[in-house]
């Protein structure tokens, strides 16, 4: 029968053999049926308090085992593995309230009781009004609108969970005033009530007599990568850039931004160049239907210290073709021009495509949201891009007159643009149903002429991408700007070339290099401009 184990019937034996078994327990996982001599039990329940509540809530474990709680204890009904992980969830946020959560993950070694879960009521959006004469809608994240008849304190019907962003914006303006916000933006932690809305009657501001007197250029100092890249130019290549231009007779720039670099042109224009004046550029992006964007907002607010820290900032500019692009609602820019014009001093405007403010771009978007909120229209035109709307061809004219027809037509070109955005009507401020044109003076912003080819997909560049078509256009736009009703100023697209812009280059009156074109022949203010030939326009690119 094999080997047998004598007992040992003593007392001091017996406890001896007892000891030996209980130590071999304590290696082991668990001795004998569901015993476990390590911990007292081998499961773990999960649970903890609920407070705060006023709506139904369902909590997870795991994400499983849903339970519903109330204030007060709470249990997970299924246990867990004693040092299994647990992971404690809201299923869906309560109706009107945020719920978090403390002390809900970890590893059970033992009972969890201290699970904590804390409940309140979902803060709301409000402030005051004051200035109020008629009629004012607001709206919140573009979809919850308020109507406010009066002065004094207001406050939004929905209320937004918290940790989410909130974004007043005014839907329609009252009419015969023009009102502003501030604190209109932010993340929600508590009840806002400080959002401020200021009504005042709208009144234009005049244009500076600059923009009457003195030739006017876009002005970009990237010599390099590019803002894209982070380039910051230096301000010996700033000055460098200033002291061309004013060599030409352009004492109206216009700067496409408001950042560092854009800070440092100021600056060095206003140590060596005193009677230079700037149209302050704010570059936008898109944004969301909120209008919330990082980056915008930086911009805004660097272009609102700029104007109003700098005596040479003539007018500001709010965004850049971004209707034209369909990169950003134009109730965003409304609200955009409205926080910049309530603070600072200049006229303010926003650059875009003349077919906006025409009325006619493809995305839909329409100039009569912030018609009333400008000071003067700054349209851009380029006969040169917009060659397949007007006949640049001329085939019915003979090759000797082909390229002088050409120039006409694009003169001709632009100022029907012209004609269409000072015909456009809109609804003033004041409640009145005018004209662009009779109500608003209307700058071109940008227009010019390529002076190399740089594209190919663009047939008219194979044929009249070319230095003395650039001098013939800018010189139409010269005289033009000469006659009656013509635009109070044309900005000419650009003072230098910026090779980073790959296919968009060789606009330049200057090469990369600074070597002056054509463009700037006879005269002897410039350095090393080039002698004019005769005629004047010899050479000159057209259809063949």
């Amino acid at each position: 029968m094999g080997s047998r184990t004598v007992s040992t019937r003593t007392s001091t034996g017996y406890w001896r053999t007892a000891g030996l078994l209980l130590t071999a327990c304590g290696w082991l996982a668990g001795c004998g049926s569901g015993q476990n001599w390590q911990s007292g039990s081998p499961t773990v329940s999960i649970g903890g308090t609920v407070s705060g509540l006023t709506q139904p809530l369902t909590l997870t474990n795991n994400g499983v085992d849903p339970i519903s709680v109330s204030n007060g204890t709470f249990q997970f009904d299924s246990v867990l593995k004693n040092g299994a992980n647990y992971a404690v969830a809201i299923q869906a946020q309560p109706v009107g309230q945020t719920c978090s959560i403390q002390n809900g993950s970890g590893t059970a070694m033992q009972n969890i009781t201290n699970v904590a879960v804390t409940c309140v009521n979902n803060p709301t959006i409000g402030g005051t009004v004051t200035g109020l004469t008629g009629t004012l809608v607001l709206q919140n994240n573009a979809s919850d609108t308020l109507t406010i008849t009066s002065n004094g304190s207001f406050q939004f019907s929905r209320a937004l969970p918290v940790n989410s962003t909130y974004f007043v914006a005014i839907q329609s303006q009252p009419q015969g005033e023009t009102c502003s916000l501030s604190n209109a933006s932010g993340t929600v932690t508590a009840t806002v009530t400080n959002v401020t809305v200021t009504c005042t009657t709208f009144t234009l501001r005049p244009l500076p007599a600059i923009y009457r007197t003195s030739p006017a250029i876009n002005y970009s100092p990237y010599r390099a990568g590019g803002p894209g890249l982070g380039e910051v130019p230096s301000n010996d290549n700033i000055l460098q850039d200033l002291t061309l231009l004013h060599s030409a007779g352009y004492k109206l720039l216009r700067l496409f931004g408001s950042d560092q670099v854009s800070q440092n042109i100021l600056t060095v224009a206003s140590q060596h160049f005193p009677d230079l004046q700037f149209q302050l550029g704010i570059y936008l992006e898109g944004a969301p239907a909120n209008c919330l964007d990082a980056l915008n907002s930086a911009q805004i607010s660097k272009g609102i210290s700029l104007a109003n820290a700098y005596s040479n900032v003539a007018t500001v500019s709010v965004g850049n073709e971004t209707s034209f692009a369909a990169n950003l609602p134009v109730n965003c820019l409304a609200q955009y021009i409205q926080q910049v014009r309530s603070a600072i001093q200049q006229p303010v405007t926003a650059d875009d495509d003349y077919s906006f403010y025409a009325g006619f771009t493809s995305s839909g978007e329409r100039p009569t949201t912030i018609l009333p909120l400008l000071d003067f229209v700054s349209m851009h035109v380029y006969p040169f891009l917009d060659y397949a709307q007007w006949n640049w061809q001329q085939t019915s004219v003979a090759t000797s007159g082909r390229a002088s027809a050409m120039m006409n037509a694009a003169l001709a070109f632009a100022q029907q643009a012209y004609g269409q955005v000072a015909n456009m009507t809109y609804t003033t401020a004041a409640g009145h149903s005018t004209t662009v044109g009779a109500s608003l003076p209307i700058v071109i912003g940008e227009t010019g002429w390529k002076a190399v080819k740089t594209n190919s997909q663009n047939l008219i560049e194979t044929d009249a991408a070319n230095p003395v078509n650039a001098k013939w256009y800018g010189d139409l736009m010269t005289t033009w700007r000469s006659q009656s009703g013509a635009p109070v100023a044309i900005f000419l697209f650009e003072g230098f070339d910026e090779a980073w812009k790959n296919t968009d280059d060789g606009w330049g009156l200057w090469d990369a290099s600074r070597t002056p074109r054509y463009a700037l022949c006879g005269l002897v203010s410039v350095p090393n401009a080039p002698t004019c030939t005769n005629p004047l326009y010899s050479g000159a690119g057209y259809y063949q």
